[in-house]
């Protein structure tokens, strides 16, 4: 059997990083219509800058800063951007707020227009060790501060989906799989790891290295459209 395959051809770009740290780390995300890729820069676990580009007019829309961004690609909210602000005790936001030096444990979930830099607030939750989106906007994995537990919460309608529990220990990090049916959690201290199936809910214990998750950054796929895009 032959496979013929067409020679694919760049359609915007290169695009240029302008006031982003291209020394961090760079991914990307396409809108659900694909005509705009989101492009962010994690500066550390708290601080990230994200460019949002047109890719038919072969320019910028705006640029935002936040902890983490994604499109969402379901429901009324579907074409619009979701990120998360840490809030410090007083109140003010950690990119603005002058006591960076204690972890804040309060976030807002904020939605952001295409066409602007205004942002309508979505929720806030309290007593938040960790937090991270699902690749397809539809979740925020939430893992609480002194609780053994993960929550899913829907960013439909702000409410909580799923819990997971897990033994106890101080939460790094939260990962969902690419293709949003797997959670995994990562622990302080220790590369023990909790791996959660999103429809049965189930749960795996892992012993494996925490290098799995510093990888060069990978082309992504536009699941609507035959677009790709290269960091």
């Amino acid at each position: 059997m032959s496979v013929t395959l067409k020679q694919g051809h760049c359609i915007s770009g290169p695009f240029k990083l302008k006031n982003i740290h291209a020394w961090g780390r760079v991914d990307a995300c396409f809108s659900p219509d694909g005509k705009h890729i989101l492009v962010r820069s994690r500066h550390d676990k708290l601080s990230c800058r994200a460019a949002v580009w047109n890719i038919e007019k072969g320019e910028e829309v705006f640029q935002i800063e936040d902890s983490n961004f994604v499109f969402i690609h379901h429901g009324h909210n579907k074409g619009r951007i979701a990120s998360i602000n840490w809030i410090d005790e007083d109140g003010s936001s950690i990119l603005t707020g002058t006591s960076k030096d204690r972890r804040p444990t309060q976030i807002l979930v904020k939605l952001w227009d295409i066409g602007n830099d205004k942002f309508d607030r979505l929720f806030d939750i309290t007593g938040v060790a960790v937090a991270q989106f699902s690749p397809n906007g539809k979740y925020l994995a939430v893992g609480r501060q002194s609780e053994s537990v993960v929550e899913l919460w829907n960013l439909e309608d702000g409410k909580i989906t799923h819990q997971f529990l897990h033994p106890p220990g101080d939460l790094s990090s939260l990962h969902f799989s690419p293709t949003n049916d797997y959670l995994t959690a990562a622990f302080e201290g220790d590369d023990g790891k909790c791996l959660w199936r999103l429809d049965t809910q189930q749960m795996v214990s892992l012993n494996i290295s925490r290098n799995l998750y510093t990888v060069p950054p990978a082309v992504i796929h536009s699941s609507d459209t035959n677009r790709v895009f290269a960091p």
